[in-house]
């Protein structure tokens, strides 16, 4: 009897463990509006960062 409950035990745990169809689907939509202004503002950052390096090289440039 012990065995039979372990077992069952065990097969409810790897049932649980288990990746679910759920998980297969694509995540919700949630937050997109969110999702899309972290983005506008990564590249925000990176045009930000080129145009310093610009203006840095610029004042080398002008200080040799």
């Amino acid at each position: 009897m012990a065995y039979r409950t372990l077992t069952l035990c065990a097969l409810l745990l790897i049932s649980a463990c288990s990746p679910s169809n759920s998980e297969k689907s694509p995540p919700p939509k949630l937050f997109a509006d969110q999702r899309d202004a972290l983005d506008k503002a990564k590249t925000v950052g990176a045009t930000e960062q080129k145009h310093s390096e610009e203006q840095q090289k610029a004042v080398d440039e002008q200080t040799k």
